[in-house]
């Protein structure tokens, strides 16, 4: 069992690093040092994210403005130190106007749940904001600190919704509430539709277990008892510093010869200072000292500067001791280089095992490896697949805004609950119907696109971006911690004009001068014209043709009547067509389209659930988690889903007898069915570690509300969840109040209705 002391301490250690407090108790200096080095090599000169594919030019435009609008330039450094103090955290972003709003959420505030598949089912988040004091409820909540009273606010994201709870005290999760849900939550609760279709939020991991548990570590967790003894070292190092740090006085003289008062009047004890009693305005024996005691600038004694009446045999010195020893500096600094060592860093410190710039370069060279990983985890794995959210929510925008303003409405696909108490065939017959329409509508809608493009001429009223093949988002340095010189760019170019001149592709040889660039811009910077490839090119051209007159001019040695060209083992005419290829190939190099195939896209909702989602209609075509002994009654723990017997089908008895085998209830005298077993792949199991949403998410009127009573679908509001939200501006009452139940019942079913056409 962990030592609580020694838990507080090292969390402290932690809150000092990433929140930059220094009123906390820490003397280590190895988490601070270690979070400034791996700022410096992760962040660099600046972080760029860019698309792969981008065809149109925009999309760089939208990604550029969702980082500066959401200055993540600025907040990247705290990014930085939560990511690596906790292990994990959270992006998600929301729909902010024209832009959008990228939030970062440390491991404390929030909680994710997934599927048996991994990807993430509902996310829970909590935190805390100020807001005016309005009203007399909210002269009772505790104030901010730069004013205004605060309040707190929970979010349980789904795909198909949203709901929010906001509320003057503290909110809890519930795993820290022994596990059970809290009946009752003060404050007010509202339902909002998720216009977006899927969950838009991405966990970052760091340090993730072999095992494959579904939780990163702290950068730091594991080596706290080595950080807890360096804090120590230091405290007491400090310690003797500042107790032995000045001289000690030795004399033979009594102490009131040789030390000065620090008392400008004489001190004379009185009957009230013998009895307990002084004045504040003057000295007694009660409350200071007779020689005026430590001095209050420096804590130190004062010594007169001339001693006087010294006898022969008076001794009076001054003994120095050692207050820190070589030996134990020696040990502090070969402790703390270890264990920066072992973090995966360099001390700075030590620049005794580098003399020159290469050697620095060197030993540098583990901490931009150990700073790239961590890179790869942050941005590739977290900030990118972000951004591919947004953008492929821009490309779904413009779809319905090209339909819109070309005067096209998209066919509505029937629910099968429409059709209760109808005819069988008559669903069927529906669905047949939507599916024959949607096949003109989206064929029509290609053919005003492809006329839109040859034209030139955007529709007013479109927004978004336009669909151009993958999605994929990519990041990269805008410069290295160690810029290069004019020399090192020198004897790169020269490697790369060594490169050409032996064969190699231009896009592949200029990697070594623009290592960051991708294809598409190394193809783009050599749309040029390359006279020094063109001049070696037609050389070599003319060097063939001349090789091929001279075959012409020689008779062959065995048959005389024929020119030497006339062998086909002499035959130099592919070397023509292939110098005449390759010219062609430096003069005509274009950017490749990448197909959507790739893209690794967010589980949204389906097409139908979509519209159930809009109408505030319980979703039905999301699976559920399907395990036994977790989602089925009766704790079973076999293979099958029957909880009464594992490992067979539900529909069936004991060792297969005895159960409903058919729609029909066929007897068991027709045939003994055997066990029937599901595919690995139609039966997926979670992940290591993982938290599975198990509870049904819809269950509505499960608790009662605030005001003791239970949600309808009808009062659930429809529209862009993100835009009706009041989350960053809460009114009077917060959601749900009397003032905000006027707009809540009016739908919304327009996302980002208030986009102006700027995006053509």
């Amino acid at each position: 069992m962990a030592n609580p002391i020694g838990s507080n301490q090292f969390q402290e250690i932690l809150s000092a690093a990433k929140e930059r407090r220094g009123d906390l108790p820490v003397d280590t200096m190895i988490v601070a040092s270690h979070l400034s080095q791996m700022r410096t090599f992760i962040l660099r000169r600046g972080i760029e994210f860019y698309c792969e594919q981008d065809s149109y030019g925009k999309r760089r435009e939208f990604l550029s403005k969702v980082y500066e609008d959401n200055m993540l330039e600025m907040k990247l450094e705290s990014i930085v130190d939560y990511f690596l103090c906790d292990g994990q955290g959270l992006f998600y972003f929301r729909p902010s106007g024209e832009s959008y709003q990228i939030l970062y959420f440390p491991k404390d505030s929030y909680r994710c749940y997934r599927d048996q598949t991994g990807e993430i089912e509902s996310v829970v988040l909590i935190y805390s904001f100020n807001v005016r004091e309005a009203s007399l409820v909210d002269s009772f909540a505790n104030p901010g600190a730069r004013g205004g009273k605060q309040k707190y606010i929970r979010l349980k994201v789904y795909k198909d919704r949203i709901e929010q709870l906001i509320s003057s005290e503290k909110i809890e999760f519930e795993d820290q509430n022994s596990g059970l849900p809290t009946m009752t939550q003060p404050g007010n609760t509202e339902t909002l539709t998720n216009s977006l279709g899927f969950i838009p939020a991405v966990e970052v991991f760091n340090h993730l277990d072999c095992t494959g548990q579904g939780h990163g570590r702290g950068e730091f967790d594991w080596i706290s008892n080595q950080i807890l003894y360096h804090d120590d070292l230091v405290r007491n190092i400090r310690k003797n510093m500042k107790f032995f740090g000045n001289p000690t006085l030795v004399s033979s003289r009594p102490k009131h010869d040789i030390l000065e008062s620090g008392e400008e009047k004489p001190f004379r004890a009185t009957i009230s200072s013998q009895a307990g009693f002084y004045a504040p305005d003057r000295p007694s024996s009660r409350a200071s000292a007779p020689f005026g005691g430590a001095s209050s600038l420096d804590g130190q004694i004062k010594v007169p500067r001339v001693i006087a009446n010294l006898e022969p045999t008076d001794r009076v010195s001054y003994m120095t001791p050692d207050s820190v020893s070589g030996d134990q500096n020696m040990y502090v600094k070969q402790y703390r280089s270890e264990i920066r060592l072992a973090l995966g860093g360099v001390d700075d410190i030590d620049f005794n095992l580098a003399s020159t710039a290469y050697e620095i370069k060197t030993l540098y060279g583990r901490v931009a490896a150990t700073a790239e990983k961590k890179a790869r985890a942050l941005f590739q794995f977290g900030l990118c697949r972000l951004m591919a959210m947004m953008v492929q929510h821009e490309e779904y925008i413009f779809n319905k805004s090209f339909a819109n303003a070309n005067g096209m409405s998209e066919p509505a696909i029937p629910l099968e609950e429409e059709f209760e108490g109808q005819e069988p065939d008559a669903y069927q017959a529906a669905l047949e119907e939507y599916k024959v329409l949607r096949q003109v509508f989206e064929s029509k809608r290609k053919e005003l696109f492809n006329a839109t493009l040859e034209s030139g001429q955007m529709p007013p009223g479109v927004v978004g971006l336009i669909p151009d093949g993958t999605t994929k988002v990519s990041w990269r340095w805008m410069g290295e911690v160690f810029e290069d010189d004019s020399q090192d760019i020198l004897n790169n170019s020269i490697v790369v004009r060594n490169l050409q001149e032996l064969g190699v592709d231009s896009i592949e040889a200029l990697k070594y001068l623009f290592p960051s660039k991708t294809d598409e811009e190394r193809a783009a910077m050599l749309s040029g014209f390359p006279f020094r490839m063109v001049q070696q090119s037609q050389q070599a051209f003319n060097t063939f043709v001349g090789m091929l007159g001279q075959l012409y001019q020689l008779p062959h040695p065995q048959t005389p009547n024929l020119p030497l060209a006339s062998d086909p083992n002499l035959d130099v005419t592919g070397f023509l067509y292939r110098s005449l290829d390759f010219l062609r190939k430096e003069l005509s190099y274009s950017g490749t389209y990448k197909p959507s195939s790739s893209d690794s896209r967010p589980s949204s909702l389906s097409t139908a659930d979509k519209r159930r989602a809009e109408l505030g209609l319980p979703i039905r075509d999301q699976r559920p988690v399907n395990l036994p002994g977790v989602s089925t009654p009766g704790g079973a723990t076999g293979t099958g889903t029957n909880a009464a017997s594992p490992g067979l089908p539900a529909a069936g008895g004991p060792a297969g007898f005895g159960g409903d085998t058919s729609s029909t209830g066929e007897s068991v005298a027709a045939g003994i069915p055997g066990t029937q077993r599901k595919s690995e792949y139609a039966q997926p199991v979670p992940g290591p570690g993982t938290i599975l949403g198990v509870p049904d998410a819809n269950a509505s009127g499960q608790f009662p509300s605030s005001l003791g009573l239970t949600g309808t679908p009808s009062a659930i509001p429809t529209g862009a969840a993100d835009l009706l939200s009041p989350s960053f501006n809460p009114g009077l009452f917060g959601p749900g109040g009397a003032r905000d139940a006027s707009a809540a019942s009016s739908p919304n079913t327009k996302p980002k209705s208030n986009r102006k056409s700027k995006r053509k």
